[in-house]
């Protein structure tokens, strides 16, 4: 009886564990976590999320982070982020567009394109700094 009950919580364990890794590879929560880190300042996070590596474009990308953080302090800040839609090519399940509506405290929104790349079965941000 003991060790029926130990697998059960170990299944248990392991069910939480795995729903929590799925929600956080997601495109949509990738977005969202991306534009979250960037409004608390947690530029390393937000970096996290991206293709960039943490080599010599990080510091361009943390002064791009810095006044795009600024912008959104302006506005007071994220009320809240939603989902507009997912562009994608349905031969290409790799490479997702998710279409965000940023609503600010402030009372404005801002449309803003995320286009994400699935790698090792988990989805970042696509960075591409040369095209900025």
């Amino acid at each position: 009886m003991k060790h029926s009950v130990q697998i059960t919580i170990v299944a248990i364990a392991s069910l939480f564990f795995a729903t929590a890794c799925s929600v956080t590879s997601s495109p949509r929560s990738t977005a969202k976590q991306f534009y979250k880190s960037i409004e608390k300042g947690d530029f390393d996070k937000a970096l996290s999320y991206t293709t960039l590596s943490e080599e010599a474009d990080a510091e361009i990308y943390h002064a791009i982070m810095q006044k795009v953080n600024a912008s959104i302090q302006e506005k007071g800040g994220i009320k809240s982020i939603e989902i507009l839609r997912e562009e994608g090519d349905e031969d290409d399940l790799e490479h997702i567009t998710i279409v965000t509506q940023i609503n600010f405290k402030n009372g404005t929104s801002q449309e803003e394109y995320c286009d994400l790349i699935q790698r090792d079965g988990k989805w970042a941000v696509d960075v591409d700094l040369d095209s900025k």
